[in-house]
Parts: C-alpha cells; sequence; structure tokens
C-alpha cells in the first residue's frame, strides 16, 4: 500500500525529469545544427571568395581556337596558396549530382583531376583519366581544343559498356568537353550520363543546360568583366543540392521534435522547426499538446523569443501538412496562421496527412495559393507558388 502510494507520488516527478534530460539533449542537438550549417555556409562563401580574387590573365599568341585568350588563373590548379578543403567541399557536391546509374567517373589530365577525385572517391566508383601518352594501353585518339591550346589526348577503352560522367574544372570554349565526349562515344556501348563540373565561365559561351545534348551541370557560375575582375556566385544546382541538404537534416531535427508531441486520434505525433533562411539558426521549434498544433507551438515561440523575426526570411519546417480547419473553437488554421507572415518563404512537409480527407493536400494547396513553396520530404516533390523565386537565396554571409 505504501509502495504504490510512494510510486503514485514519484511517477509524475520521474517523469518530468526525464521529459527534462530529453528537453536538454535536444537544445544541444539544436546548438551543434547551428554551428554545422554555420561552418557549411562559411565554406560555400570562401569557395565564392576564391574564384573572385583569382589573377586574370590574356593571352595574345594563343594555340587553340581563339587568338586572344582571356582567362583567370583556377583556384585549384596548384598555382594557388588555396586550401585543398575546399576542392574536397566541391567534390562532395558535385558527386550528389552524378547520375545515380553511374559506373565511371572519367576526367582529362588537366586541373579536374582534383575534384575529379574527390568525386569519384565519394562515390566509391573508378577513376579513369583521358592521357596525353597510350601507355600502350588500347585509346581512343582524340584532339583537345581548349581557348589557348591544343594537343592529341588518349581515352582508354577499358570502359567500354560502362556509363560513365564527365567530371572537369571548368567549361570556357567547351573544347575539352566535347572531345571527351567524341572519344567516349567512338567506344561501342559506351554512355555519358553527365558532364559536371566545378566552373562554367560564361565569357566565351552562354550557361546551358546540356553539351551536345548530354546534360551538362556545374557549381559556380562565373565571367571576367570589363575591369579585368572575376564575377562569380553559387549556381542554381549548387543551391538547390545544398538546401536539399540542409532540409532533409533539419527535417530529422523535426522528427526527434515529434517524439514530445501528444499523439494523435490518428496516431501520429507533430514536430515543427522555423529556421532563419539565410544563417541557418533555428529560431524555434514546437510539437503538439493539448490543443496547441505544432506549427502553432514553433510560431508562437518565435515571437516571443526572437522580438527581430519580421526582419528576417524564414523557412517553415513541419512533420506533417498542416491543418485548414479546427474542432476547437478560438484556434486558427496552421495553414492559415503560416500563410500569414510573408516572411515565411519555403515550408518543409513530411508528409500529406493522409488521416484526413479534410487536410489531404489541402493543406499545401491553401499555402502555394498564399505565396508559400512548398517541398514535400516524403517523395521530394516541390509545389511552388506563381509569383516564387527560382530558387532559394543566401546573401547574408554567415560567421561562427
Amino acid at each position: 500500500m505504501v509502495y504504490a502510494i510512494l510510486s503514485k507520488a514519484i511517477w509524475p516527478l520521474y517523469t518530468a525529469v526525464v521529459m527534462m534530460n530529453y528537453f536538454d539533449q535536444f537544445e544541444e542537438k539544436i546548438v551543434n545544427f547551428n554551428t554545422h550549417f554555420a561552418v557549411e555556409k562559411k565554406e560555400l562563401d570562401l569557395v565564392v571568395e576564391t574564384f573572385r580574387n583569382a589573377p586574370v590573365y590574356t593571352i595574345t599568341e594563343s594555340a587553340g581556337s581563339l587568338n586572344s585568350y582571356q582567362y583567370f588563373l583556377y583556384p585549384f590548379k596548384g598555382f594557388s596558396l588555396v586550401s585543398h578543403r575546399l576542392n574536397a567541399f566541391l567534390g562532395r557536391y558535385l558527386a550528389k549530382l552524378v547520375a545515380p546509374e553511374t559506373e565511371v567517373i572519367v576526367t582529362i589530365d588537366a586541373d579536374g583531376i582534383g575534384v575529379a577525385s574527390f568525386v569519384a572517391a565519394e562515390l566509391d566508383l573508378p577513376l579513369i583519366i583521358a592521357k596525353p601518352f597510350h601507355y600502350q594501353q588500347n585509346c581512343v585518339e582524340f584532339i583537345q581544343e581548349a581557348g589557348y591550346h591544343r594537343r592529341t589526348m588518349y581515352m582508354p577503352a577499358l570502359i567500354q559498356g560502362k556509363k560513365t560522367a564527365i567530371v572537369d574544372c571548368m567549361v570556357s570554349t567547351g573544347g575539352t568537353i566535347a572531345g571527351m565526349v567524341a572519344a567516349i562515344q567512338k567506344i561501342p556501348g559506351t554512355a555519358v550520363t553527365g558532364i559536371l563540373c566545378v566552373n562554367n565561365k560564361s565569357n566565351y559561351g552562354s550557361q546551358v543546360d546540356n553539351i551536345l545534348g548530354i546534360p551538362y551541370t556545374y557549381l559556380i557560375e562565373s565571367k571576367i568583366n570589363g575591369e579585368g575582375r572575376v564575377d562569380a556566385h553559387s549556381s542554381h544546382a549548387l543551391r538547390l543540392a545544398f538546401w536539399q541538404e540542409i532540409d532533409q537534416k533539419f527535417y530529422a531535427l523535426t522528427e526527434d521534435c515529434s517524439a514530445f508531441s501528444k499523439i494523435s486520434k490518428q496516431g501520429y505525433r507533430v514536430g515543427s522547426v522555423i529556421v532563419d533562411a539565410n544563417t541557418f539558426e533555428i529560431l524555434s521549434w514546437g510539437f503538439r499538446r493539448g490543443h496547441l498544433h505544432g506549427e502553432q507551438d514553433a510560431l508562437s515561440m518565435l515571437k516571443i523569443n526572437f522580438p527581430d523575426w519580421e526582419n528576417r526570411q524564414l523557412t517553415l519546417y513541419s512533420t506533417m501538412e498542416p491543418c485548414v480547419y479546427r474542432n476547437n473553437v478560438g484556434h486558427t488554421p496552421c495553414a492559415d496562421l503560416i500563410a500569414d507572415i510573408p516572411q515565411i518563404r519555403w515550408v518543409i512537409i513530411g508528409s500529406k496527412d493522409t488521416s484526413d480527407y479534410r487536410i489531404c493536400g489541402e493543406g499545401i494547396k491553401r499555402l502555394v495559393e498564399r505565396g508559400k513553396n512548398i517541398r514535400l520530404i516524403e517523395n521530394n516533390q516541390v509545389f511552388r507558388a506563381e509569383d516564387a523565386v527560382e530558387i532559394r537565396q543566401f546573401s547574408i554571409p554567415t560567421t561562427v
């Protein structure tokens, strides 16, 4: 009897202590996330700045396709005291863009070897390098004609029958890539799944999404301007890959947050996290409790803890599609609460609410109609508002 009374008295205290411990662990994870993404953003800023600071030269007696060729010193050529960690950073992001069916990474004996090595290692794939000598091996001979030089190269024929991806440092005139594609296509049964480069230099060509009909992706867009300096910024593909990685990790944190949630009648929990879209700082988080929904809780916490929230660009994450109606009098549907905040441009949702036909798909529809962009984690589907920008930006420098 006494044991039962003590147990009844102690159990709520024990539960509260356990929950406080869970909260402390979650808060610690938030701090670690903020630090990680600040570092990641700083790396990206450094990469772009490295290109902008590259020295520019002009070759007037060219042996290549142009009589006068203006170029900048590629930061990872081996003639700059630039941390090679940044090259590894670029290789990691290029690897994310390689077609999944690719069996071999192919590059040429030039500045792209470094980043191609990182890509091949990241994907655990063989790396084949076209060389200026055949080493008595079966090869396809081809001409590499760049803007400032021309030479004979040899593509190893052992890639026959393989699905290959070409990885290089830069496309400028396109002559090097054209030669590699032509050589690979001469090898029976061999295909090119894509062309991936660190940098697209548009002084001698436009920024395109394919070369010779093959998908072409690059990370940095650059051009030598009229003042003889390099204009550079991250490409659409890099920003997209960057945001997809961020979304996956922040969404995983949102699922952790949902563990604190009250279980709904339909048997699910809901967690929500709000992030500064420029600095990647986690501003608030919430979960379903009582009549309070997860998104509603996170928005309330945001407004209480950050008086400057109206001056920020925000991304909201939620494990479940926001509701479009409430049974409880005095509570606004979460989709409307989110839609009323113009600072929220993107809403990342785990899954549709298939347990309620009145909400399923309607929460997404309402948000899109109110100018929000949606990404659905369960199938990576994106719904864009009509007036949406093409891709999320990040323009404010981050410091750690």
